[in-house]
């Protein structure tokens, strides 16, 4: 596998995985498909989250061997944890990932491998790696996974993979390409891998935001807004979205928050700021259409 930013492929048919042993912190949505996925490949995996709940469904799936006491012993550090406030889901919050690095410095097994999966923005790994003091090979691996599609689209996809130091590329090239046989599309900054999904997701979000506003026109101008969608989709290179219920999840909202927050340090305006505020007002639109429609139709008996 090379590092001159190209999609690889390793087989894994010489690598040993029997005495390597993984810790998962975060067993969330990506960290529960991680250890499960990790566990096919025949690692050793154990978890590590806040909530018991979370741990003790793992330990039941067997997607992980057991809950981790502490830190201390294992080759990898996969970090999966949620990167956006308990409270508030729109909102990014990385303390409980350097309350994690601040744990690892003290007990983290010396040169191992810190992959690091949540979304984050940019700059952090590097600090993550000063914290550690430079113990540990830190590298972004950001997470890529659709659970409907996760045979085509879960842990083994592509994924975009940066590191501190070419040390901690090589490391991180042995652990997901050589042992875990993702591919993966080198990056020379480990800026731009923390670039990458907060920008996917927030081109995602000006998609949906674009969509929206064309529907709140039409509804506001008597036009059919699904013929009109379906008129302009039959162009090849042109897909308009279909609006729900506004933009959320856990990702689209808090990514987009931490793109627009690194924007606002370069540019006077942007089109993410205008794609939240279309959000904002479809949501109201969309609550009042709701229950117009709602009034409208006909009562069951």
């Amino acid at each position: 596998m090379s590092n001159n930013g190209k999609t690889t492929r390793t087989t894994s048919a010489h690598y040993s995985t029997s005495k390597k042993q993984v810790l998962v912190i975060g067993l969330g949505q990506i960290g529960y498909s991680n250890a499960e996925y990790m566990t096919m490949k025949g690692l050793t995996v154990d978890g590590y989250d806040i909530s018991e709940k979370a741990i003790q469904r793992a330990v039941d799936d067997q997607v992980i061997r057991k809950r981790a006491q502490s830190f201390a012993g294992y080759d990898y550090y996969i970090i999966c944890i949620s990167t956006h406030r308990p409270e508030d889901m729109f909102q990014p919050y990385l303390d409980g990932l350097f309350d994690i690095a601040r744990q690892l410095l003290y007990e983290g097994k010396q040169g191992a491998l810190v992959g690091i999966d949540s979304t984050i923005t940019r700059g952090t790994s590097e600090k993550v790696l000063e914290m550690l003091r430079h113990k540990m090979h830190v590298v972004h691996v950001p997470h890529r996974y659709f659970g409907p599609e996760k045979h085509d689209h879960g842990v083994n996809q592509t994924r975009v993979i940066g590191g501190c130091g070419e040390c901690c590329i090589e490391a991180a090239k042995h652990f997901y390409g050589n042992l875990l046989d993702i591919p993966l599309h080198t990056v020379e900054s480990v800026e731009v891998a923390e670039l990458c999904k907060i920008v996917e997701n927030s081109y995602r979000f000006m998609e949906i935001a674009f969509a929206e506003e064309l529907k709140m026109f039409c509804d506001r101008s008597a036009i059919d807004f699904q013929e009109l969608r379906e008129a302009i989709n039959t162009k090849w290179n042109i897909k308009v979205l279909e609006p729900r219920e506004g933009i959320g999840g856990h990702c689209l909202p808090k990514d987009s928050q931490m793109f627009l927050g690194l924007l606002k340090n370069v540019l006077d305006t942007s089109i993410i700021d205008a794609a939240k505020k279309v959000d904002e007002e479809y949501r109201r639109h969309h609550s009042v259409y709701a229950v117009s429609a709602k009034v409208k139709s006909p009562q069951s008996a």
